[in-house]
């Protein structure tokens, strides 16, 4: 057999006479995943008592991502079910609306991705106002969904406490997906796990180019992160061998065929620098490249260990896709792959810090559709690594002040949930609050210097309520929705 092996997108393919996925069995994909897909309750402990290996988190994060993608009963892949993981909603201001109710607006959204002003509300990436157009021209939209069961945390403190809640009980996940318009052809080619909606009053049929994936368990629950995108989408900034037969959903051939020249600042093909704040449904393609494969650097601590168990997984899937009795709705799977995982090794221990020594797996993980202009992880910054703990901090066990519900920090849509409700939600401050008399300037502070509740979010202002009497979550301010 005549092979030629190219990397494409960060999954290893073999093209030649014929086509063979090698599945890796060192860090094998159980069968069962894909024939009676369940969601894992825990992260294995492989190496012992309390000490999983890679392969471990590795293995949570493809049998979660199956059960996701599977279908339920009525033939919807579980995580479009409303009843089990709801959309995050937004009025016509894009302010939070209520994503708890029980009314569902289409097939599998709770609402337009448009706003009332035929704006869109959905474009932006995480960290910042990016908005990136597929090289047909077409934009990507994101929408989130939840666990249903965070529409039952409180948000106040004191209720926490009764509860002992310092974390967000084990089985909690958050999922942010990318989207794309399908062109015709690429509805007909069959190659992306699909949605329809409405666009601008027009029924549209949606490809899924990127997802986002962070799921809370009893031994982690600082969330294990990963994420997941189309093999199609983009270059690798260093390709090993990219030809101008090769096509990507967000690089030209000309500009990828090119690299890394193409990639140098100051290039026309201007990689991974997209406008922002935009929203019109069409624009100028973006070009985008992925700067570090698998979320990993040469040096990264047990990086080899890392990329390993990635690729092991992601042949190992393949190859099951490629067999026979596939559950219908899921060989559309081969198309993509995962491009890495982030956890913590010590819960005591907060994530973060110079050199994030206290983080595994992909230690520079973004995904280049949801996070383009963050993959330029720098993880010996003594300020702010953008990996994913970069955005959502995790604080360890083992400090005095450690709620991370009440913190905002580690999800970011809980307190969207809860004020989208109509419900005060407690933020903790990071100055005491000892009195009353220093409780307005240190919760709403001024135009000038805003307190906790605006800093939060914009449209949130301080009710007049405050406390200290959950220790785990230390100062609080009341906030609710201007």
């Amino acid at each position: 057999m005549n092979t030629t092996k190219i990397v494409l997108g960060g999954a290893l393919l073999w093209a030649g006479l014929c086509t063979t996925v090698l599945a890796d069995t060192s860090c094998p994909v159980a069968p069962a995943w894909l024939s009676n897909p369940s969601m894992p309750a825990e992260v294995k402990q492989s190496a012992g008592p309390g000490d999983s290996t890679f392969c471990d988190f590795y293995q949570f994060s493809t049998q979660t991502y199956l059960y996701l993608m599977s279908a339920n009963s009525t033939g919807q892949r579980n995580f479009m079910d409303p009843s089990q993981y709801a959309v995050l909603e937004f009025d016509s201001q894009g302010n939070p609306a209520n994503s708890c109710d029980a009314t569902v607006t289409g097939p599998t959204l709770r609402t337009s991705l448009n706003k009332a002003d035929s704006t869109s509300i959905s474009t932006q990436q995480a960290g910042d106002g990016a908005t990136i157009y597929a090289q047909d021209g077409n934009v990507v939209y994101y929408d989130v969904r939840f666990s249903k069961s965070m529409c039952g945390l409180p948000g106040s403190a004191v209720q926490l406490q009764k509860q002992n809640l310092i974390n967000f009980p084990g089985g909690t996940t958050e999922i942010k997906a990318a989207w794309k318009v399908l062109s015709a052809a690429e509805i007909s080619a069959g190659t992306f796990v699909t949605q329809q909606q409405s666009i601008g009053g027009q029924p549209q049929t949606l490809g899924l180019v990127g997802m986002h994936i962070a799921v809370a368990t009893p031994d982690h629950p600082e969330f294990v992160w990963a994420t997941f995108e189309h093999k199609q989408n983009t270059p690798d900034c260093a390709p090993s061998s990219i030809t101008g037969k090769d096509s990507f959903t967000f690089a030209s051939s000309s500009c990828a065929t090119g690299l890394t020249g193409t990639e140098t600042a100051g290039n026309t093909c201007n990689f991974n620098n997209p406008s922002e704040g935009l929203s019109a449904a069409t624009g100028t393609p973006t070009n985008i490249c992925r700067v570090y494969p698998f979320g990993t650097g040469s040096g990264d601590l047990k990086a080899v260990e890392n990329i390993s168990a990635i690729e092991a997984q992601n042949s190992g899937l393949d190859s099951l896709l490629g067999g026979t009795s596939v559950p219908a709705g899921m060989p559309v799977l081969g198309n993509y792959f995962n491009v890495g995982a982030l956890w913590v090794s010590d819960i005591a221990q907060s994530s973060g810090g110079q050199g994030v020594p206290n983080e595994r797996g992909s230690l520079r993980l973004a995904n280049s559709v949801a996070e383009t202009t963050f993959q330029h992880v720098n993880l010996n910054s003594a300020g702010f690594a953008s990996n994913c703990f970069g955005c959502h901090n995790y604080v360890g066990t083992g400090n005095q002040v450690n709620n991370n519900i009440t913190s905002q920090n580690l999800s970011h849509i809980f307190l969207d949930i809860v004020v989208g409700k109509g419900e005060a939600i407690d933020v903790t401050s990071s100055t005491p609050i000892g009195s009353n008399s220093a409780a307005p300037a240190i919760c709403q502070g001024t135009t000038a210097n805003p307190g906790v509740c605006p800093n939060a979010a914009n449209n949130l202002k301080w009710n007049g309520q405050w406390t200290n009497i959950n220790s785990s979550a230390g100062s609080v301010c009341g906030c609710v929705a201007q």
